[in-house]
């Protein structure tokens, strides 16, 4: 009787203990489920995460592409308009060197028209000039035509008789002081005018300008000089656009 109470108490205890072990285990099992699905959950999270980064760089990276298409697509039209403008400078370039050439002519048949008539074509500083064996040169603070300025003129007149180039009259004057020379100068252009309007030539081609004493050719402190600048020029000036255009 008292083995077998013994031996009962000790089943007891026995099984007590088993229980004991048993539930820690399950604890201990529990706490690492519990770690693991946390452990799942944010590995779920992390990916659903990336997913979404993915998808967003996805967008990001179409959107770059259609962006840089498009420049791509601009440039190559910007391209096309620059070539097109190329041609048309390089077209129009052609064309302003096929009417320099023609002006070219038109200045050389200007030379041969007045050289025919027995006058000279001077060329000063890319501006043409006609000259006279008798220059047009006045007395100082004079606006009176000699004899000799006024058969030279008469000459002229008579050998430039039906041209159809107009003419520019200018008159010069030294330094001089004492007088307005602007004034002067015009005077004495206007002198020569008159002498070839007289003598036939058409007031409509003609131009009257003085330019006082800012045009010296001579060196005024000289009396040979204040002579030479004391001037009148005739100056040609053909219309070679209209002329290009009748031809």
């Amino acid at each position: 009787m008292r083995f077998t109470t013994k031996m009962l108490a000790f089943v007891v205890l026995l099984a007590g203990f088993s229980s004991c072990v048993s539930k820690k285990k399950y604890e201990e099992l529990s706490a690492s489920k519990a770690a693991t699905d946390a452990q799942l959950a944010q590995t779920r999270t992390e990916l659903k995460d990336l997913e979404s980064e993915k998808d967003a760089l996805a967008m990001e990276m179409k959107s770059e592409k259609e962006r840089l298409n498009g420049e791509i697509s601009g440039l190559r039209s910007d391209m096309d308009a620059q070539a097109a403008q190329m041609n048309e400078i390089n077209t129009r370039l052609s064309a302003t060197e096929a009417e320099l050439e023609k002006a070219r002519m038109m200045v050389s048949d200007l030379f041969n028209q007045y050289e025919t008539a027995g006058l000279t074509v001077a060329n000063r500083d890319g501006q043409l000039y006609i000259a006279t064996e008798t220059p047009f040169n006045f007395g100082s603070g004079s606006a009176r035509l000699s004899r000799d300025e006024r058969n030279a003129i008469d000459a002229m007149a008579e050998k430039l008789a039906g041209s159809n180039i107009p003419l520019t009259i200018v008159g010069h004057a030294d330094s001089q002081k004492g007088m307005d020379n602007w004034d002067l100068s015009y005077r004495r252009a206007k002198a020569v005018a008159s002498r070839l309007i007289r003598k036939g030539m058409s007031p409509e081609m003609l131009t009257v300008a003085g330019r006082g004493e800012h045009d010296p050719i001579g060196d005024n402190s000289t009396s040979e000089g204040r002579s030479e600048n004391r001037r009148t020029e005739i100056v040609p000036n053909p219309a070679l656009g209209t002329l290009m255009n009748n031809n």
